[in-house]
């Protein structure tokens, strides 16, 4: 691959992760911050991160995708160009539509768009991790996943400080306008990338047939794994204790009184920063330490930060305890991000990449989905001091799981 080529590629895939990291806080932290501007309790706010349900169930979809075409798009881009943009083309509606369901502060119609941004995101995810895997050469697959998640957390910016401060500005509905507007404009991108599978055809499989060959066959791979049950448990509980805490982390910002535009300062800007600090941290660590050695370090740093928050409920709005937890939650958290992505590429077979990667993703999104839907019942009524020593004690499975997989040498340095 020469040089010229190298740069190109690597920057589509930066590109790529902006596009994918774009719709998430606009249906998770952003969306959270109009349903408490617009009058609804905790309880209802905490059960909205269902509507990131989608993250947790790629493995019943990547299949589809992986194998089908799309009338009309797929003969003129190509399968993975083709799905990539018709993603695309449906979250910047679903985005528009919830902006107009907030108009309305109509709870249902948030829901079902929410819902839906949530879906087709999910969906976008899938068919860019499978042509990342396809356009990058192995050996360069780390850089390439550096410049994803470098691209994923600025689209996170976008959408979340970003929208936060121009919500102070202009109404959120115009916000959400804007972003699905940002959305669209992905597209262009997608149309700059080459196509992975240039010479991909469809092949004519009765149901059972396809059903073994793209389904099963990768989930039985996996299962030839030694202890491949603990490994699953692991994957879904080793970010558990920092999606729990960080589902109600905007509004207890809020509510113990920072305004919208410090968050989008210190919490989404500064923490940008911080997380991309830790990213680059995390994947000099593994490299230099291993992946076992520098899992242990996330884990621990990744609960002991949720204290940080527990000690600013009882002092309050003070800014620069607000920038020590920002940065010990951001920090440990893409040290985390670098060194989870490494383990999960090392568990996947390259011959069924794809569908073992949604598998394992979806898991690992379980936590913070389905697992912390409930945040909002513990935070009022353990109030928000026990609520975040609670959300550290949940970080002891994952720890028990790890302990386990490194005593019996499932995971290797």
């Amino acid at each position: 691959m020469s040089e010229k080529k190298s740069y190109k590629n690597f920057t589509i895939i930066f590109f790529f992760g902006l596009s994918s990291g774009l719709p998430i806080a606009l249906i998770l932290s952003t969306l959270k911050a109009l349903l408490l501007e617009k009058g609804f309790d905790l309880k209802t706010i905490g059960f909205f991160s269902l509507v990131s349900l989608p993250y947790s169930l790629k493995i019943f979809f990547a299949p589809i995708i992986d194998s089908f075409s799309l009338p009309l798009l797929t003969r003129i881009f190509g399968q993975r160009r083709s799905w990539i943009i018709f993603t695309q083309l449906l979250l910047a509606i679903f985005i528009f539509a919830l902006g107009i369901g907030g108009i309305f502060s109509h709870l249902s119609s948030i829901a079902i768009f929410a819902f839906l941004v949530g879906l087709a995101s999910a969906s976008q995810d899938i068919v860019i991790d499978a042509y990342r895997i396809e356009l990058i050469r192995k050996e360069d697959q780390g850089l390439a996943a550096g410049f994803y998640v470098y691209g994923y957390r600025i689209g996170m910016l976008i959408s979340g400080a970003f929208a936060l401060a121009l919500a102070q500005i202009i109404s959120w509905d115009a916000v959400y306008f804007l972003m699905a507007g940002f959305m669209l404009s992905c597209i262009a991108i997608t149309l700059f990338a080459k196509e992975t599978r240039k010479n991909w055809r469809r092949t004519n499989h009765n149901f059972f047939s396809w059903f073994k060959n793209f389904v099963v066959e990768p989930l039985r791979d996996f299962t030839l794994r030694e202890k491949w049950l603990v490994i699953l448990a692991f994957v879904i509980c080793f970010k558990l204790a920092d999606a729990f805490a960080g589902n109600l982390t905007l509004p207890f910002l809020l509510e113990i009184g920072f305004t919208k535009i410090q968050i989008a300062g210190i919490v989404k800007t500064f923490g940008l920063f911080a997380t991309l600090f830790g990213v680059f941290c995390g994947g000099i660590l593994t490299k230099k330490i291993g992946i076992i050695k520098t899992l242990w370090i996330a884990a621990i740093m990744q609960a002991l930060s949720n204290l940080t928050f527990a000690y600013l409920a009882k002092i309050g709005s003070d800014i620069n305890s607000l920038y020590l937890a920002i940065f010990a939650e951001n920090f440990s958290g893409g040290i985390g991000d670098a060194v989870f992505i490494a383990y999960l590429s090392s568990l996947c077979n390259v011959a069924f990449s794809a569908t073992q990667y949604a598998l394992l993703v979806s898991l690992a999104t379980f936590a913070r989905s389905f697992l912390t839907a409930s945040a909002g019942i513990f935070a009022q009524n353990f109030g928000w001091y026990n609520f975040f020593i609670f959300s550290t004690l949940l970080a002891i499975p994952g720890l028990l799981f790890l302990f386990w997989l490194t005593q019996r040498k499932i995971i290797k340095p």
